[in-house]
């Protein structure tokens, strides 16, 4: 089987590409499409769910963003109302993809050397994901973590360090447990089951 991934950003395309690598295993990822946020999945959805009817299955992982949001209007807002293929697969990580990485609350707090207490329980009731990995982060026993994924200064504008995207997806690829992660995020448990059925003829 062959498969094309789209999505919002470089830390999504390393968790799509783990969740593959684990339960779909054998499958080819044909091209990876997006970087460039959820206003060009939008765009180009009409042209993903053709790939999907006439090539080959599409898992597009979209970020949910807004608590006033759900993941279903999330999904109606990226279709715009298109009838799709069964085999276009778009999963909403609630609230951000950061959500899915910190439910694995032992294997984040192990790599990063904290206390696994520090980590929240119920990753997708936060309201900003990415800012709790962050501060978090500043807590790391690495110094090396330390300076990758939180900004050098706390009142600086960037919202992440200079090494964000590479440090956490060497997390993703080699030490994130996505078994344990998807009992503590609801939205992650779907979106593997999903993934699951494209392995069923």
């Amino acid at each position: 089987m062959t498969i094309t991934l789209a999505v919002e950003d470089a830390l999504s395309e390393f968790v799509a590409k783990r969740l593959l690598s684990d339960y779909l295993p054998g499958a080819a990822i044909r091209e990876t499409l997006g970087h460039q946020g959820v206003g060009f999945l939008r765009r180009r959805m009409r042209d993903l769910n053709q790939i999907a009817l006439y090539q080959n299955p599409v898992l597009v992982l979209a970020d949910l963003d807004s608590p006033e949001d759900c993941a279903a209007n999330r999904v109606s807002a990226l279709i715009g109302g298109l009838p799709h293929s069964t085999s276009l697969l778009i999963r909403i990580a609630v609230m951000e993809i950061e959500s899915w990485i910190l439910a694995d609350r032992r294997g984040i707090a192990g790599w990063l050397g904290v206390a696994a207490s520090i980590v929240p329980t119920s990753s997708e009731n936060l309201h900003d994901p990415k800012r709790t990995l962050v501060e978090i982060a500043r807590r790391s026993r690495s110094r090396a973590l330390r300076e990758a994924i939180a900004p050098q200064s706390i009142r600086g504008t960037g919202r992440a360090g200079p090494a964000y995207n590479d440090s956490l997806g060497e997390f993703v690829t080699q030490h994130w447990n996505p078994e344990a992660a998807r009992r503590n995020a609801p939205s992650l448990d779907r979106a593997i089951a999903r993934i699951v059925e494209l392995a069923v003829p």
